[in-house]
């Protein structure tokens, strides 16, 4: 059997007549014939079968059959021929014409021997029926010699006025020679006027009953009149040109070969999906709603880029097929016995396109087939895929492309996994399904990816800065906290400061000083004390303002870094040039900085000192201090008259000065301490209410992906979206840095208790308790082990557990409390049934995890609708799934050696693919498996109630 890709759409325009008709416009000569045959060669590409329509003969068939024999007309695969008779049974047009009923026969003719057909169709057909009822002619069979002496040496008169008999061309169809080889064809107008005469209506339906299906050519109406024909059935009304001349060729130009060409004016829009084959058109009767479309483009549109055209086994030893296994863009089903290589298919085309992902590691394929590894590997081994663009995949491809991103491979078993109740306790595998099936269309991906997942990322990375600046604050508290210790007592500093002036007075009394100069002096040494602190405080802010230049010009500069990369990166002229205008004050701020540290520089005298070497307000600041201390320095002099005694004053007043140093120093520190335990009580602030954040991120994220959830929701499926807390992660990582002795854990039941990652929690109780657990680890009241830092449990403790758990129910049960089958179903549903991506399917045995009610009648229905719109492969052992879900390309598994059957096959694992009407009885004489039967008698052999479901298939419309 020749590769082919199964059913797939092809124009079909059923009713053109020949020059040979009775009844036409092209001329009977040479000429007319070559122009005819010449247009049909020029109809559009997606026409692929054609009826050559004749009344009453099939002359005009056996002409073009013998043009097609020559090597014309390859633009078609198959020519049916078809007569169409004028049947006794009279439709009105308007109450006071009537006209004939147009009854199309389509025959099914062995070309391999197609004149012996067609001689049998003209003997035991044609000239079996009589030209009319009438008495007096009722012995003269249908001729063309018969009806041109009937209408006196006229054809066209005996054509008009002669009916055969209807009941006798029926009668004749149901023959054993013809029930089986026969389609029947009304003409729809003609018909659909017996409802004109309310007395004719019991032959309008008797002929409904008769026939398979009809013909229009208005394609406008089309719609409506099916409608109308759906009063009575299922039978489908195609769209038909009835081309009877050169109408549907504008006129003819020359191509750049001087080759006359003609301009088709052809609007013919039937749309069937078969093979173009008599049995192909059969299908039309058992999936009238799914075979056949009457519209203008191509159904089931799909994406090249998103189609596998074709895949293929690259094998040494013909261990594997070497011919490319051509797929449908529909739905492909993969069958054979156990062990024939279905699975490693299906394997090969997902490992190709999704590498080392983790859905493969609890496959068995791998080690059971030694694919390029393992005992006796072939090492040569690979498999490629390729779209229908033409970009073909290697498996081991090294460049690590992926022609199709994002296509779905669901293993064997991989239903049941999913649906397993431990999957519950963490909420994890299916819940990730869920989500990213919810997440698949471009807005609420940006939403996920672009918002919430910007934001918490952000997040974890300000909690972790928070904490880190939170200890920096701490270990800096320590470390003035230790350097007060080193520091005087505050009261000792003032008592002695207060006992040294009460000594420096004595002292100035001893050398003959007046009440009225000591105090002068006094009021001189407390102005010195106030510029020597004045001189400290600025040196002081210096020294804290030169830190934190240093700071700010380094985050300063890696954010114009990053501003600058990010401006480079701008798409969009207007955006870029905003994004630059709108962030030039910073390279100015930072240019400004720049000039505002330089003029902070210092250098080093000659004489050791330092001093500034730009102008600034510090410099500016010291200078008046140092004239303000060279006036007092100049006032106190003269107070100084006893040497000895001017010794014991300059060391009391550096005593003072060096207590007031002190004691300036003690209020520093402790404002300092002040102000970072305020910091400190607003970092913990901030990180808490950064923790609320987070968790308002996904509260956040299920409201916004609310109404992408709604449209998800359908027949009978809700999804609830819940913000959780996964305990038993943080139960684990608590537990993994407290002191296993002292448990203190225990007393902290958010820790100590056994709630799974799915249980209720009352938000505000928590942060309470988490506040809690923040102090006592603070406090050191919460043990941990050793080697575990306070800053690192804090981390543990304020991770971001939460994630967003969307809640499955169906029907009224919650997913995590159905039975397992019914829980697979419905993974299933979510996978298959409601993602938006248009990426092929891989399934593997689905059937598996399902009831069989589930699988006759959900599953098939989720494929039949799913199919239009993504690419499906499937492994099957299910006869419903193959026949009732009206797979498109069926490919046949084998390997030589697992059957009762053997094969000659040339290859251990062989594959063999075509359409369910790909049917012919077995030959006996073919030894090849695969190749000695039809797709179709390969499905009845190898799945289980496969002639059943045919039977049921073919009796559903009552055929």
């Amino acid at each position: 059997m020749a590769i082919n890709r199964g059913s797939e759409w092809n124009k079909w325009d059923l009713h053109i007549h020949t020059p040979a008709s009775i009844n036409q416009n092209y001329g009977n000569n040479n000429d007319g014939w070559e122009k005819f045959i010449n247009a049909l060669e020029n109809l559009p590409t997606d026409v692929k079968v054609i009826g050559i329509t004749d009344y009453y003969f099939i002359d005009g068939y056996e002409k073009v059959m013998e043009y097609k024999q020559s090597g014309r007309l390859a633009n078609i695969e198959k020519i049916f021929p078809i007569l169409e008779f004028r049947i006794d049974t009279f439709g009105s047009a308007s109450e006071s014409k009537l006209q004939k009923i147009n009854l199309h026969i389509l025959f099914n003719l062995d070309e391999s021997d197609l004149k012996k057909e067609i001689n049998c169709v003209r003997r035991e057909f044609i000239e079996q029926i009589p030209i009319t009822k009438l008495d007096k002619h009722s012995t003269k069979m249908l001729s063309i010699d018969n009806l041109t002496l009937e209408g006196n040496n006229d054809l066209n008169t005996g054509f008009a006025n002669l009916i055969p008999p209807t009941d006798i061309v029926f009668n004749k169809i149901k023959s054993d020679t013809w029930k089986d080889k026969v389609i029947l064809f009304l003409g729809y107008k003609e018909w659909s006027n017996l409802d004109k005469n309310q007395q004719l209506k019991p032959f309008k339906e008797d002929l409904y009953s008769k026939v398979n299906a009809f013909f229009s050519n208005g394609f406008e109406t089309n719609k409506k009149n099916q409608n109308w024909l759906n009063e009575y059935g299922n039978k489908r009304l195609l769209h038909s040109l009835d081309i009877h001349d050169f109408n549907f060729l504008d006129t003819f130009e020359f191509d750049e070969n001087e080759t006359k060409k003609p301009i088709l004016n052809y609007f013919c829009n039937t749309w069937i999906k078969a093979q173009p084959t008599f049995e192909g058109l059969k299908q039309i009767l058992y999936e009238p709603n799914e075979r056949v479309k009457i519209q203008l483009d191509k159904p089931d549109f799909k994406e090249d880029k998103l189609v596998i055209d074709e895949i293929q086994f690259i094998s040494e030893n013909q261990k594997f097929i070497s011919e490319p296994i051509k797929l449908n863009q529909n739905l492909n089903v993969i069958i054979g016995g156990k062990s024939s290589g279905k699975s490693i298919l299906l394997y090969n085309i997902a490992k190709t396109l999704l590498g080392n992902e983790k859905i493969f590691k609890d496959e068995k394929i791998e080690n059971k087939y030694n694919f390029r590894e393992g005992e006796n590997p072939d090492i040569n081994f690979d498999f490629l895929v390729k779209t229908k663009v033409g970009i073909p995949q290697s498996r081991y491809d090294l460049e690590g492309k992926n022609i199709i991103p994002d296509i779905k491979y669901i293993p064997q078993n991989y239903l049941i996994k999913l649906a397993e109740p431990e999957q519950y306790k963490t909420g994890d595998s299916l819940n990730k399904v869920i989500r990213n099936l919810i997440i698949e269309d471009k807005e609420s991906r940006e939403k996920y990816n672009d918002i919430f997942l910007t934001n918490v990322i952000a997040n974890d990375k300000e909690r972790d800065r928070i904490i880190d600046n939170y200890f920096e604050i701490k270990e800096k508290i320590s470390e003035l906290e230790n350097l007060l210790k080193t520091k005087s007592n505050k009261e000792v500093l003032e008592k002695n400061i207060e006992a040294n002036n009460n000594k420096i007075t004595e002292l100035k009394k001893g050398i003959g000083l007046t009440d009225d100069e000591i105090k002068k002096y006094n009021l001189l040494q407390k102005d010195s004390e106030v510029i020597n602190i004045d001189k400290n405080k600025i040196n002081n802010d210096y020294k804290k303002i030169s830190k934190f230049n240093n700071e700010a010009e380094h985050i300063l500069n890696e954010l114009k870094r990053q501003k600058d990369i990010i401006a480079s990166s701008l798409e969009n002229a207007e955006i870029q040039s905003e994004f630059i205008n709108h962030y030039q004050d910073l390279d100015k701020f930072i240019l400004n900085l720049d000039g505002f540290i330089s003029s902070y520089e210092v250098q080093i005298t000659d004489d050791g000192n330092t001093i500034f070497k730009n102008e600034n307000i510090f410099k500016n600041l010291l200078s008046k201090i140092k004239s303000r201390k060279d006036t007092n320095d100049k006032d106190l002099e003269k107070y100084r008259q006893n040497a000895e005694v001017e010794k014991n004053i300059k060391s009391l007043e550096l005593s003072i000065e060096e207590d007031k140093k002190n004691l300036l120093a003690i209020s520093q520190l402790n404002k300092e301490i002040d102000t970072y335990q305020n910091e400190l009580f607003k970092e913990k602030h901030k990180l808490f209410t950064l923790y609320i954040k987070s968790f308002k991120e996904y509260r956040d994220l299920i409201k916004n992906l609310k109404k992408r959830v709604e449209i998800l929701e359908k027949d009978g499926l809700i999804i609830n979206g819940r913000v959780k807390f996964n305990f038993p992660k943080f139960r684990n990582d608590m537990l993994d840095i407290s002191h296993g002795t002292y448990k203190s854990y225990n007393n902290w039941q958010i820790i100590n208790s056994n709630l799974s990652a799915l249980d209720k929690y009352d938000t505000k109780s928590f942060i309470y308790d988490l506040k809690n657990i923040f102090e006592n680890i603070i406090d050191g009241e919460y043990i941990l082990l050793s080697k575990v830092s306070k800053q690192h449990a804090i981390k543990n403790l304020l991770y971001d557990y939460f994630f967003d758990y969307w809640e499955i129910e169906y029907k009224g049960d919650k997913l995590g409390k159905m039975s397992t089958g019914k829980a697979s179903f419905v993974i299933l549903m979510l996978i298959v049934g409601l993602s938006e991506l248009k990426t092929p399917i891989l399934i593997d045995q689905p059937e598996d995890n399902l009831d069989n009610r589930s699988v006759s009648k959900d599953l098939v229905e989720y494929l039949k609708h799913k199919k239009k719109e993504r690419q499906i492969i499937l492994v099957t052992h299910n006869p419903n799934i193959v026949v009732n879900a009206d797979a498109e390309n069926i490919i046949v598994a084998n390997q030589k050696g697992q059957n009762d059957i053997e094969s000659t096959s040339d290859y251990i694992f062989d594959y063999v693919n075509g359409a369910i009407e790909d049917s012919f009885s077995k030959d006996i004489n073919n030894t090849n498996l695969l190749k000695s039967m039809g797709i179709r008698e390969h499905i009845a052999e190898i799945v289980e109630g496969g002639k059943e479901a045919f039977k049921k298939r073919e009796e559903k419309y009552g055929f």
